[in-house]
């Protein structure tokens, strides 16, 4: 790997955004090129193209692998960002998003006091978990996993979870793992759906081919880690929540009702609306029946 330049670490850029880039990447629409920006952006770049992404803003680093091996490279060449931002968002290029949001997640990180949360999706993404999706009622929802899409940590969470992302393409199975980290979990993870960003293209597409150059799959490292640290399936809860009134909910019956009218209501909206029914049945028996464990897990790596 190597190191083209630096992004500033200043008091006024305490947010820093890692965005493992092929040549289609979407992060020049992010508006990290303002001036008034609040947050820095470290473009980690897996193509061949050697004169892509040399904007000053972009802070390109040239590196070869999957996502999570990538940002490892990264934050191991440059140990001093963890110490420098408080918030690192490590979103997949193909994400439609503009600075305003951006710069929000980032508010509401410090405001709700968050170890990790992530912005909720548009109905019209490409997606792998319903509950990830924006639903109009809430302006957040709180869970106990966040996908690896588009997960914002503090430092310190991401710092413990640096040593998994080395030896992990495909980041299977810590998106249970680093909402797990604190003796207490319950209020520190979060998708916020006043916030959503759009996916544009089908989920893994790029996973999978790289991947299966390596001779690995993202199934066999979700159930390594799975073992290991006994957990089962993934399936996000929504447990606790906020609608746009600011009426506080805590039960996890009544937020499944809620979403599953929601998504039914704006179903024309969906890109994958063919999946919708058996998504929606299976959404409310998890909210309903589904065991939830957020107890503390010690890393081991």
């Amino acid at each position: 790997m190597t190191v083209e330049s630096r992004p500033p670490a200043s008091a006024a850029h305490r947010n820093l955004v890692i965005v493992r880039a092929g040549d289609s990447s979407l992060h020049r629409g992010w508006g990290a090129d303002d001036p008034d920006c609040k947050f820095d952006l470290i473009v980690s770049y897996y193509g061949t193209d050697p004169s892509a992404f040399r904007q000053s803003f972009e802070n390109r680093v040239d590196c070869k692998g999957g996502k999570w091996d990538g940002i490892h490279a990264v934050l191991s060449q440059q140990p001093e960002l963890l110490d420098h931002y408080q918030y690192i968002w490590l979103p997949d290029d193909d994400l439609e998003a503009d600075r305003a949001t951006i710069e929000t997640m980032f508010g509401n990180m410090r405001r709700l006091d968050l170890h990790i949360a992530q912005p909720a999706l548009t109905l019209d993404s490409y997606f792998s978990h319903l509950p990830f999706l924006r639903c109009k009622s809430f302006e957040f929802r709180l869970v106990d996993t966040i996908e690896i899409m588009a997960p914002c940590l503090r430092a310190d969470v991401l710092a413990k979870m640096l040593p998994f992302f080395k030896h992990s393409m495909s980041g299977f199975g810590m998106d249970v793992l680093w909402t797990r980290l604190a003796a207490q979990n319950l209020g520190t993870s979060a998708v916020f759906d006043a916030l959503p960003i759009r996916h544009t293209r089908p989920v893994g597409t790029h996973l999978a081919t790289a991947m299966l150059k390596s001779g690995r799959t993202a199934e066999e490292e979700y159930r390594r880690l799975a073992l290991k640290y006994h957990f089962g399936e993934l399936f996000p809860l929504s447990y606790g929540a906020v609608d746009r009134k600011g009426r506080r909910w805590r039960s996890r019956p009544m937020i499944g009702l809620r979403m599953v009218a929601d998504y039914f209501l704006d179903r024309k909206e969906f890109r994958q609306a063919d999946r919708l029914k058996e998504l929606l049945w299976r959404l409310l028996r998890r909210q309903y029946f589904k065991p939830m464990d957020l107890s503390q897990i010690v890393l081991e790596p």
